[in-house]
Order: C-alpha cells, then structure tokens, then sequence
C-alpha cells in the first residue's frame, strides 16, 4: 500500500493560487498536516479548518478534517484531492464555497460563478477535461496495480523483534484495553472487527492500530512500507490508523437477520 497521497492545496485567502502536487503522508496526523500547510501558505496550524473533496465529485467526496488526531487515511483523503484551507479569523466573503457548502439559498448564489458549455461543444475539444481525467484515471489505476503487485512479495515483520515491541512499551496507552484480540469498531462507518496491531509505525509519539475487519470496507491488507503488520482476510479487510480513531468493546459483527430492512 502507498503511504502517501499526492493533493493540491487551495486557501479561501488566496482565491487565484492553488499549491499544485503537495506529497503528504496519509499517516500523518491532522494537526501536523496543519503544521506542514502553514510553511506553505503561512497559516497558523491552530487557526484552520481542513476540508478534502474530489473536485469532480464534490458531493460524495467532501469530508471535514475536523479530528485534529486522525490522519489522512481514516477520512479516506486519496490521490488528487484538492485539500481546501479555511482560515479561521476572517470575515467570510459570499464566494467562500465551503463555508457556505450548507447553505442552499447561498449555493444557487453562486451558480454565475461556474463556466457552463454545451457538452456537444465540449466533447468536441481533444484537450477537454474530461479526457484528461479519463487518462489520469486510468494512469493511477495502472500504478496502484503495480503497487500491489509489489506489495505481494513482502516479508512479514517479524513480531518477536525486540525493536518491535520496544516501539509499543515506549508509548503510554491502556495496554489491557487495547489487547491484541478484542473486539472494536472504527468510529467512522461503525465498521467492525478485531484488533490485531498496536503500536509505532513512524519515528514518532503517536500509536497506530491494525483491525482485521468482518467486511471488506477498509483501507490496507496488513502491508505498511512494504512490511506485514498483521493477517486479515484480504484486501480492504485490513484497517491502518490512529489508535483514537477506533473504540474497543462488545462490538459483535452485523447480524443481517438482525436488520429490519431485511
């Protein structure tokens, strides 16, 4: 699995600039993402709020990065996002689009401020942007088959490594509760499963965990920098991210006949 994504910055103080083909880390936490953002744009860290989005599909796409130790990876940010950079102390103006994003009466507002062509008049262009995404998109779908082609062929990191377990008692966290075993479920999407990971994987204070989900709804298949953090039962069974991001307890997998609807 690829550790880190590739977005464009953009910032509601700077309407004409856009910080093309930022690298970030999607196990990198919120909050020193922020940090990363305020070198390029001089925005403090603790004055902003962070939204992700597909610019192509807006609507389906757009996530509030509001929990400041998650990471990129739990609110699925992925390559070619446009992160949008919302500086807190200003007044806001009309054309602030996030800001006004729940607002319907502003949005129709806005409606002059998109370029419309007929899409016979467009399809007609070879440069049009539609092509380009077309060609972009199957050019990442090539590369992430590469990738996990690759990612196959790893070793497992071995788990009686004292380098290993070292990482893991170094940090400060409730070991008996999260014990390798347990049941929990990842906050986002009540997606459930069983611990299998705890522990450092970056040369820093924060404590990841590995889940081997009961549906494939996750983001790994155990790999992490080409090394075998835990087993699941395949790809997107596996979850990867900040220990906050999950809650430990009685959480029995879906029972179907359970569901009404059904």
């Amino acid at each position: 699995m690829n550790d880190y994504v590739q977005v464009d910055f953009v910032h509601n103080m700077f309407k004409n600039k856009t910080w093309k083909e930022i690298k970030l880390n999607k196990f990198d936490s919120i909050k020193n993402i922020k940090k990363k953002i305020y070198t390029h744009t001089g925005t403090l860290y603790d004055n902003m709020n962070l939204y992700a989005y597909d610019e192509n599909d807006v609507d389906n796409t757009q996530v509030f990065l509001s929990n400041d130790e998650y990471c990129l990876n739990d609110y699925n940010v992925k390559d070619n996002y446009i992160i949008y950079i919302q500086e807190k102390n200003k007044t806001y103006s009309a054309d602030d689009i996030i800001y006004n994003i729940d607002d319907e009466q502003k949005l129709q507002k806005l409606t002059h401020l998109k370029y419309t062509m007929n899409d016979e008049e467009y399809d007609k262009r070879p440069d049009n942007v539609r092509n380009f995404l077309k060609k972009l998109r199957e050019k990442n779908k090539t590369q992430t088959n590469l990738s996990n082609q690759q990612e196959e062929n790893n070793n497992k990191i071995n788990e009686h490594d004292p380098i290993y377990y070292s990482s893991i008692s170094n940090n400060s966290f409730d070991q008996e509760l999260y014990k390798i075993g347990k049941r929990c479920r990842i906050k986002m999407g009540d997606r459930r499963g069983i611990l299998k990971f705890v522990g450092n994987i970056k040369n820093n204070h924060d404590i990841y965990v590995g889940v081997d989900l009961d549906e494939p709804l996750g983001n790994s298949d155990g790999m992490y920098k080409k090394k075998k953090l835990f087993e699941c039962k395949g790809d997107k069974y596996g979850y990867i991210g900040n220990i906050n991001s999950i809650e430990v307890g009685d959480f029995p997998p879906f029972d179907i006949m359970d569901l009404e609807e059904f």
